[in-house]
């Protein structure tokens, strides 16, 4: 039994208004910070849709893709140019032969 002022208590009168303080606050706590912070998942979702970076890297992926599609275009007109360039050779070595052929008939 405690004694305070003189009247007889017992250590749960005493300590159960602070304990239940303690409970009230804690409830209310919850109430009003913990239950409107934001989830992990809603702040991912955040990122994603409404950040500015969101709308910068679909700029870079799509300039990502007409570069590719650039760079085949590119490969494929390269590929076309040693093609032509392989038959002109063949061509010019055709016509030295022809040249050279012409140019002993000429001498005799």
């Amino acid at each position: 039994m405690i004694t305070l002022l003189g009247s007889e208590t017992s250590i749960w009168q005493t300590l159960g208004p602070v304990i239940l303080g303690i409970i009230v606050t804690m409830v209310m706590f919850w109430a009003g910070i913990i239950r409107k912070m934001a989830t992990r998942e809603e702040v991912c979702n955040m990122i994603e849709n409404h950040s500015p970076y969101a709308k910068d890297r679909q700029y870079i992926m799509e300039r990502l893709a007409m570069s590719k599609e650039i760079q085949a275009e590119l490969s494929t007109a390269l590929k076309h140019n040693s093609d032509v360039m392989n038959e002109l050779r063949i061509q010019i070595a055709t016509l030295a032969k022809t040249l050279e052929a012409l140019e002993k008939r000429m001498e005799e």
